[in-house]
């Protein structure tokens, strides 16, 4: 913009504008009209302004005039001349103050150089964002690399939690990737909203603490079942605004399945599948609770399987399996709906009946189950038969706690196998009483050994050839001084059922051996010591070191120790029973099979033992001179032994009549009161004192000469001699007798009133040499 603009004509000044004036000093820009421009013009310029009106129009080049201001001050100024045309010859001066343009320029210097160096701070804090954007660019490249390679799946939400990215891992997983899921809600957002309560926990936890977690069942894309884990995080800003929400799926079916299995083999038996002994008292105690407070009763059974152990010794353990198995199904199909079958371990079984309305529908599920069990088992090619023996219980009538009605349970379960089996039997107060007098004896018994309660009293044992004491039998005696004298037949299954038995047992054979030694150093004859065991004894891994270790210690010699086991034990476990009898009688010590004909009664099975000496029941001793068939029993089983080169001693001889009858079939000992009772060895030492003949052998006052013989007896049957005593003619002849290819006899036509428990599978096949005649 010009400080001055002036329009002369014939040099002199038609028109000056107000900033003029100011520049030539004048109090008014009118004052400077009609005089000579050139008076205003320092005198060393008038001839350029002179020639710059001249010029004016051709070039309009700016020309440096100096002005005076108030005539004398001079003003330094850049001057431009117009020709304005027309034929006055008007030329217009535009003059610009060169001190006001120099202002200027300082300014625009001074703001160019404000502007160069706010543009220079702007640079650099434009580079340092540029590096910094760069550089947060490159961390999200990163973090997106590295996301996509993690092996967790993540998926990426906006704040509406719709999909905006996901990983590899992601739709590997899941099945779906960004291109099914962008702007869309994720999968697990539909399994979230239809759990009401699930999706109300995540809301609340992303909201109050923007983070949550939780566990469910999923699909796959392609319908696969899996389980997932969901974390959720709120990505927010610096004012707590959620930008979006981190979302990391983790497949964890492995993991369930895992504790599912653990679960199972906590909770489940591994073979049947049904509860096991935990679960069942789980859910026992929760309808006990249930049964209080609806004031209902409950019923429990207890089964154990008749005859399974005679199935899984002979036919195998994995036969055995099956049974158990197939058991367990056929007790699934008996019971009522919401009862509960589970294996308390073995093969014993139990069903809780819940909401039992009257306690007399309890024997109808009992039946139910006989007659199920009572079916035959085919099992791989084999036919097995075995039953149930049932103790029933009922809440709250017996008892109101789990364990007690276990154990009433348990105690009626015994009553049915006393019972004879395959029966069912309720829980009643004389059965508590018994299971009071156990607990009794079993606290009595835990210190019975450190208290010196134990004694052994001994029965001597005949040998009807020499007439002399052969064998003394160790008999067990407990004496407390709260119970007193206790009768064997009570504390002896206590301790076999508390485990007690094994060391009770070893202080027997111990004492034993060293009472042997009391009566050698008492001037008495080396007598034989016999020492019953129990099956839990011979079960143990370390009994035979354990006998071994005793007759080292005592220095007995091992002819001079005999072991007793029953007939039962000894089918109990064979192959175990074998290897432990073997070792005990390749040492020398004498092995007994005692209450022979009580249990299986198969003399066969003799061959697979190491037995020296087989001890007939007193039950078949006790009616020798009345029953035709004990007495044809005891003979065959006599003439047997011998055959098998067995020593045969009859236990519980009584009368002398009883003698008789054993020595005329070639008895080779005798053991019972007619001899003596079991006595102790105070007494067992004066008995046997008594009896030493002048040789200084033990003899007794029993006849021992054989008898005189007789014309024959053709009634009977028998042949006896002259001197037999009487016995019954009602037992007949064996009928029939053919071979097999051992050589062994067929024999049929045996007594019809012989027990089932005596020579069991009868046509027994027996040496024809057993029989008379």
């Amino acid at each position: 913009m010009p400080s001055l603009v002036c329009l002369c004509r014939d040099g002199l000044i038609h028109y000056l504008n107000k900033a003029g004036g100011r520049l030539l000093g004048l109090g008014s820009a009118m004052h400077a009209v009609g005089r000579p421009l050139l008076d205003f013009v320092d005198k060393r310029d008038r001839a350029t302004v002179a020639s710059g009106i001249r010029a004016a129009g051709k070039n309009g080049a700016p020309a440096r005039i100096t002005f005076l201001k108030r005539g004398k001050t001079p003003v330094a100024a850049e001057a431009v001349f117009t020709r304005l045309g027309g034929r006055d010859g008007t030329t217009m001066l535009e003059a610009s103050d060169l001190r006001r343009a120099g202002e200027k320029q300082s300014g625009l210097e001074s703001a160019y150089a404000r502007l160069e160096a706010e543009l220079e701070k702007r640079s650099r804090a434009i580079k340092i964002e540029t590096a910094e954007r760069r550089r947060i660019e490159e961390q999200l490249r990163l973090a997106g690399r590295v996301i996509d390679n993690l092996s967790e799946a993540i998926a990426v939400l906006d704040p509406d939690f719709r999909v905006t990215s996901v990983n590899r891992a992601f739709a590997e997983a899941t099945g779906y990737g960004l291109e099914h899921l962008a702007g869309k809600r994720p999968p697990f957002y539909k399994i979230l909203a239809k759990d009401v309560g699930l999706y109300a926990e995540m809301v609340k936890g992303t909201e109050e603490s923007g983070l949550w977690a939780g566990e469910y069942w999923a699909k796959t894309r392609n319908g696969k079942d899996y389980a997932e884990h969901l974390s959720i995080s709120a990505v927010v800003d610096d004012a707590g605004k959620v930008q979006q929400y981190a979302a990391v799926v983790t497949d964890i079916t492995k993991r369930k399945q895992d504790e599912e299995r653990i679960i199972q083999q906590a909770n489940f038996d591994t073979l049947t599948g049904l509860p096991n002994r935990a679960l069942f008292l789980d859910r026992l105690s929760q309808a006990l609770a249930n049964m209080s407070r609806a004031g209902s009763k409950l019923g429990l059974m207890f089964i154990d399987l008749d005859g399974f152990k005679l199935v899984n010794d002979t036919l195998g353990h994995d036969v055995g399996d099956m049974l158990l198995k197939e058991a367990a199904v056929r007790l699934g199909q008996c019971i009522r709906s919401g009862d509960t079958v589970a294996r308390l371990g073995g093969d014993e079984f139990t069903v809780i009946m819940p909401n039992l309305v009257d306690p007399r529908h309890a024997p109808l599920v009992a039946q139910r189950v006989l007659d199920a069990l009572a079916k035959p088992f085919l099992l791989t090619g084999h036919e097995a038969f075995v039953s149930g023996s049932i103790g029933i219980t009922i809440f709250p009538d017996d008892a109101k706690d789990a364990s007690e009605l276990l154990r009433n349970a348990d105690s009626a379960m015994y009553r049915a196998k006393e019972q004879g089996k395959a029966n069912y039997q309720f829980f009643t107060s004389d059965l508590n009483q018994e299971m009071k007098e156990r607990l009794v004896l079993k606290n009595g018994l835990g210190k019975a050994l450190e208290n010196g309660e134990f004694t052994l009293h001994f029965q001597p044992k005949l040998d009807l050839a020499t007439g002399r004491i052969a064998t003394a039998e160790a008999l067990l005696r407990w004496d407390n001084k709260t119970l007193g004298s206790v009768s064997p037949g009570r504390f002896i299954p206590v301790l076999e059922e508390t485990g007690m038995v094994v060391e009770v047992g070893e202080w027997a054979i111990r004492t034993a051996c060293q009472q042997h030694l009391a009566w050698r150093r008492a001037g008495l004859p080396p007598i034989r010591v016999a020492v019953n065991l129990s099956a839990r004894q011979l079960r143990e891994a370390a009994f035979v070191s354990v006998v071994e270790r005793v007759l080292e210690e005592t220095g007995v010699e091992p002819a001079h120790l005999e072991i007793e086991i029953t007939e039962s034990m000894l089918m109990s476990d064979t192959q175990r029973t074998v290897v432990a009898l073997r070792a005990l009688h390749e040492k020398g010590i004498h092995v007994a099979m005692d209450d022979f004909g009580t249990g299986y009664s198969s003399l066969s099975y003799l061959k697979r033992f190491p037995i020296d000496t087989i001890k007939i029941d007193r039950s078949f001793v006790a009616d020798i001179a009345t029953s035709a068939d004990d007495a044809e029993i005891i003979r065959t089983i006599i003439t047997m032994g011998h055959t098998l080169n067995r020593r045969i001693v009859a236990e519980g001889v009584e009368t002398a009549e009883q003698l008789d009858i054993l020595r005329q079939y070639r008895c080779d000992e005798i053991q019972g009161y007619f001899l003596s009772p079991a006595l102790p060895t105070e007494r067992l030492i004066g008995f046997l004192t008594e009896r030493l003949d002048a040789d200084g052998a033990n003899v007794t006052g029993v006849r021992t000469a054989p008898p005189r013989p007789r014309s024959r007896q053709t009634p009977s049957g028998l042949t006896p001699t002259d001197e037999s005593p009487r016995i019954p003619q009602s037992s007949p002849r064996p009928s029939e007798a053919s071979f097999d290819s051992r050589g062994l006899g067929v024999l049929r036509g045996c007594p019809p009133q012989m027990p089932p428990g005596v020579l069991r599978g009868i046509p027994a096949r027996i040496p024809l040499a057993a029989w008379p005649g």
